[in-house]
C-alpha cells in the first residue's frame, strides 16, 4: 500500500481544519495511507528530535501533500516539503480543493516567524 505523507501546520493538528485537509486527500488518493505527524506527538523519538523524526517519516512515503497556514508555508512544513524534492517524492500543495504539483523547492518561514504567526511570541 503506498504513503501519502501530510506536512501540515502544528496549528491545526487536531482541528476542524485538520479533518477537512484528510478528507480531501483521502478523496485524492484513495486506497492509501495518510502518514500524519499530529499521530506521533507523544512519539519518544519525536519528542528528541521533532524534524529529524519527521524527515525520516517523509522518506518512507511515496508521495508528500502540503497546506499553507495563513497563506505561509512554516518551518517544519518547508522542510518537509524540501526534503521529500531532494529525495524525489512528488509534491503536491492543497489549495482550496485542488492539489497542485511542485516541483521547486519552497520558501518557508524560520522558526521565529512560524511561532509569531501561531501567536506564541
Amino acid at each position: 500500500m503506498s504513503k501519502v505523507y501530510y506536512a501540515h501546520a502544528m496549528h491545526i493538528y487536531r482541528t476542524a481544519a485538520e479533518e477537512r485537509e484528510l478528507g480531501k486527500i483521502n478523496s485524492r488518493f484513495p486506497r492509501t495511507r495518510i502518514v500524519n505527524p499530529a499521530k506521533y506527538e507523544n512519539h519518544p523519538e519525536k519528542r528528541r528530535d521533532k524534524i529529524g523524526f519527521c524527515l525520516r517519516l517523509v522518506a518512507r512515503c511515496d508521495t508528500v501533500v502540503f497546506s499553507r497556514f495563513r497563506g505561509k508555508v512554516t518551518a517544519g512544513v518547508g522542510k518537509e516539503v524540501n526534503h521529500a524534492l531532494r529525495i524525489g517524492l512528488p509534491v503536491f500543495e492543497l489549495s482550496g480543493s485542488r492539489f497542485i504539483r511542485l516541483r521547486s523547492p519552497v520558501r518557508y518561514l524560520s522558526v521565529y516567524d512560524t511561532l509569531r504567526l501561531y501567536g506564541r511570541l
